[in-house]
């Protein structure tokens, strides 16, 4: 056992312990049944040594969910940065209120490209922590503190302030807003199927026979399809048109 006052110099590796004893548990038992004597258990500390990291489970639970926030915010800014913001400051792109209008179709290719690695980089993210995306799938179909808490990512498309890439798109070009086409877009054509591929990835490669590489490019192979239909000559759509235009 690692006692406590070891844990007060600074040992982190027992944090991290802890962590993937309870993903392990709540993956396999669900939370509700995973006690914390049995992370104690599983991460060879002492209980106490628990509760100097965490308050209780649910709030292992709320680290998990904070830390997947965060890294999805970071991989999702990075992009921006890049494909998105550069671009504006070299002309190559100009966001208007229905649509990103490209300089040219080199520069659409280019931002097409940046997609593609971005929602990759999403992908590889989600399988290495399917189980903790497992996890928060299940919570959410339950009336509990954490019912919502996988649909922190729909946050990352809210127009307002308080959200960072909102704000840093906007200020780069005023003209962007999220529009409800481009939300229901990313959510149920973009999150969701990232989700429930990543929580059900085992089950999908049992049943189809293909091998991790084969299964990985079907998946972005269909994300690219549907990324296509919203391309228009040198234009990415953001909303559809009005009916009957």
């Amino acid at each position: 056992m690692i006692s406590l006052e070891k844990e007060n110099n600074g040992n982190n590796e027992t944090r991290e312990r802890i962590v993937n004893a309870s993903i392990q548990l709540f993956s396999e038992k669900g939370f509700d049944a995973t006690r914390v004597n049995e992370i104690a258990r599983a991460a060879n500390v002492n209980k106490a040594l628990i509760y100097y990291y965490f308050k209780n489970k649910e709030d292992i639970l709320d680290y998990l969910v904070h830390s997947l926030f965060d890294s999805v915010t970071t991989i999702t800014m990075n992009f921006i940065q890049v494909s998105i913001i550069k671009m504006i400051k070299e002309g190559h792109l100009d966001i208007e209120p229905d649509r990103l209008r490209f300089a040219n179709e080199e520069a659409r290719e280019c931002f097409l490209q940046n997609v593609h690695i971005y929602y990759e980089r999403l992908l590889d993210y989600a399988l290495e922590n399917k189980a903790i995306i497992r996890i928060l799938m299940l919570e959410s179909l339950k009336n509990g503190k954490h019912q919502n808490a996988l649909f922190r990512l729909v946050d990352l498309t809210k127009s307002s302030n308080d959200n960072s890439i909102f704000r840093t798109i906007s200020d780069a070009d005023s003209d962007f807003s999220y529009s409800h086409d481009m939300i229901l877009f990313q959510v149920f054509f973009s999150l969701f199927p990232l989700v429930c591929f990543a929580a059900y990835y085992d089950d999908i490669k049992e049943i189809s026979l293909l091998n991790d590489q084969e299964l990985r490019s079907a998946f972005l192979r269909s994300f690219e399809i549907l990324v296509a239909s919203l391309v228009s000559n040198k234009e990415i759509l953001l909303r559809s048109p009005p009916t009957g235009v």
